[in-house]
């Protein structure tokens, strides 16, 4: 990068400032979908599809941070994997990527028990920089996210995911930005999230779609855009608490519920946010209550253009 000396190109790095230059090591993971077990977790190989490992969790004991090392993942079992797939600070720009089948859609990949699927998890030092995620169809434990970040989890960009389909096992949200999340820079676009709407055709997600965890410590300066939500039962994104300087633009929300901020929520501790072109109703009859909920008060938020059926519509305005 020019411009830089090499010492301050190397500070920076280390701050999550700028990312790493060029790729690193490529690693393939051919889990047995199938109930047939096709890779190996042996350490020094895994650089080819040939000698693929069996679980991305053991590819991640052989990722270094940093490196810009990505993991292909072209089959996945669950019971091949660790009950959560934990990803550590210092693991910084690692990107995991569900590769579909010809004719399928996004790599299903589920827990064992009741935990997260993917866990970045820095509550005991951190941060974690630049970690992606994207290409699977994920379940979830009853009572955990699919995905949670845990810490200070800056510039995680997950995408092209599936959260709580019909066929994956129910999950409490899609995404969960847990307690003690102190992260700037995520990235959360072009995902879809199913809730469970009590219908013969319904989702699993039994309560948020995105959901920030009262308690956290600040979220900011990334963007939540161009996501499917779909009848998330108490909220589609919400905000509980600290939230700085987010882009919520371009969602597609069906509501769970006929109810106040059901489909975007931001609490009292929120401020400079920025909600554009959001669009938002449930069922197909005027809604009684406004799908968005601003706790922050007059003007410390920015609301524009956002949709309720039809009609543009300002954050607790009377339907």
């Amino acid at each position: 990068m020019a411009g830089f000396a090499p010492e301050v190109l190397a500070k920076l790095t280390g701050l999550g400032l700028v990312a790493p230059m060029g790729i690193g090591k490529k690693f393939y993971v051919n889990g047995g979908a199938d109930g047939l077990t096709h890779g190996n977790d042996v350490a020094g190989k895994g650089e080819s599809i040939a000698t693929a490992f069996l679980s991305i969790a053991f590819a991640l004991t052989q990722a270094v941070g940093g490196r810009n090392d990505y993991i292909f993942c072209f089959n996945t079992n669950h019971q091949d994997e660790a009950a959560t797939i934990s990803i550590p600070e210092g693991l910084d720009y690692v990107h995991i990527i569900g590769l579909a089948l010809p004719g399928g859609g996004p790599l299903e990949l589920n827990t064992t028990g009741d935990y997260p699927v993917f866990l970045l998890n820095t509550l005991v030092g951190g941060p974690l920089n630049g970690v992606e995620i994207a290409g699977f169809n994920i379940g979830g434990g009853i009572n955990h996210g699919c995905i949670e970040l845990h810490g200070a989890c800056n510039f995680a960009w997950i995408h092209h995911c599936s959260f709580g389909h019909a066929w994956v096992p129910a999950a409490q949200d899609g995404i969960r930005i847990e307690s003690v999340s102190n992260s700037q820079g995520v990235l959360i676009e072009d995902n879809w999230f199913y809730g469970d709407s009590g219908l013969a055709a319904q989702g699993k997600l039994t309560r948020y779609g995105i959901g920030q965890i009262a308690g956290s410590a600040p979220l900011h300066g990334g963007a939540i855009r161009r996501n499917y939500l779909i009848r998330c039962p108490t909220g589609a994104i919400n905000f509980a608490a600290q939230v700085w300087e987010m882009v919520v633009e371009d969602n597609k929300i069906g509501c769970g519920a006929d109810l106040l901020g059901n489909g975007i929520l931001l609490s009292p501790a929120t401020a400079s946010c920025l909600i554009a072109h959001n669009e938002a109703h449930f069922g197909n009859a005027v809604m009684a209550n406004n799908p968005y909920s601003d706790q922050a008060g007059a003007d410390l938020n920015d609301w524009m253009s956002n949709q309720v059926g039809s009609v543009m519509k300002y954050p607790d305005e009377a339907m």
